[in-house]
């Protein structure tokens, strides 16, 4: 397989470079070679409407590459200026489909959390041009040492993934019409996912969809529909009751949820209790227990305790969506913390912000 990295730092180096290597030491022990581009050496200009030499040499690089990487840091929470200036030639109608139906990993850096939102940028720019970002490393340096091997596991396990579609060469059907902005009730929300579920029996040769078949289908769309902002109920026989809009989460709620936005890979080996003392109105007692590279919420007090976390409920469910870290609600005084405080600088990493 021919794989490229399209490498653009900015500044000081505060772990991109390290992150980088792990991916592609990790790949090579995989038996796979990766091509590195680094466009802080391309001295690339910026896109007039006219294709340059050095642009058309960077792009013959991506004609018969197999998978991609996007390594880049983050400038304010948004993709570096060098990436930008590469994905403005895209725009050329010679290279607007060198990535359509690619596979990628997304690599973002940044000193101030920003590095999911760069992420997320680069993701749409890149599925505007048909690319698939199916793996993403998103790291912040303020707590995230790549020379930990809990961080660098991380890296190696989430680009073991990567290679795992690209061996496999999967693909993923696209969506290439425009359909106008449409607000979908509760039963059209329910139509479309059962739907989809049909067809995918389809495509994967499933056979005719019997009684049992429609349970597990039921089941599945009522976890979807939840988990999307739609309440559905379903019975002991998997049969679905009306959907009802759902209401917005209480602080509570959000952190319940947080079993299910969890790192386990960054755990090995970690026995730990959290007790959060939230306050305010929207305020709880309650405690998440991380053991055997699992994490459960339990309501109250807890017996024992590795770290206290006391804060209001607004800050905490700012640091819950990603607003604001852990770390950095602390260092202004929103939030405070009893106990081991190490580990209230790996919270950010072993849960992903909640949507």
């Amino acid at each position: 397989m021919k794989i490229t990295a399209i490498y653009a730092p900015s500044g000081p180096d505060f772990g991109l470079n390290t992150a980088l290597d792990v991916v592609c030491d990790t790949l090579m022990e995989l038996g796979e070679n990766v091509a590195s581009v680094d466009l802080s050496a391309a001295a690339l200009t910026y896109y007039d409407g006219k294709p340059s030499n050095t642009a058309r040499y960077l792009m013959d690089g991506l004609k018969d590459a197999d998978g991609l990487i996007f390594a880049c840091s983050a400038v304010f929470h948004a993709p570096s200026a060098l990436m930008h200036t590469f994905l403005e030639y895209f725009q050329d109608e010679n290279y607007r489909s060198l990535v359509k139906q690619k596979n990628c990993l997304l690599l973002t850096f940044s000193q101030d959390s920003g590095e999911r939102a760069a992420a997320e940028q680069l993701s749409r720019i890149l599925s505007s041009l048909g690319a698939i970002d199916v793996v993403r490393i998103s790291l912040d340096a303020s707590v995230a040492d790549v020379a930990d091997g809990h961080v660098t596991e991380l890296i190696e396990r989430q680009t073991e993934d990567f290679y795992r579609i690209l061996r496999q060469n999967r693909r993923y059907i696209l969506s290439q019409k425009k359909n106008p902005i449409k607000i979908l009730g509760p039963n059209d929300a329910r139509n479309i996912v059962d739907a989809n579920m049909r067809n995918l029996y389809e495509k994967h040769n499933l056979g005719n969809i019997n009684e049992t078949a429609q349970m597990d289908i039921n089941k599945i769309v009522a976890m979807y529909t939840k988990k999307h902002g739609i309440n559905e109920e379903v019975d002991a026989d998997g049969a679905a009751a009306p959907l009802v809009a759902s209401s917005p989460k209480s602080c509570k709620q959000l952190t319940a949820s947080l079993p299910h936005y969890f790192n386990p890979q960054l755990t090995k080996d970690m026995e730990v209790t959290i007790q959060l003392d939230i306050s305010d109105d929207d305020g709880f007692l309650g405690h998440l227990v991380i053991a055997n590279q699992g994490c459960v919420f339990h309501e109250g007090g807890a017996d024992r305790n590795d770290i206290i976390i006391m804060t209001d409920a607004k800050t905490w469910a700012d640091v819950l969506k990603g607003k604001i870290t852990a770390q950095k609600a602390f260092m202004i005084g929103k939030l405070k913390v009893r106990g081991s405080f190490a580990l209230l600088t790996k919270f950010d990493q072993l849960f992903n912000k909640i949507p």
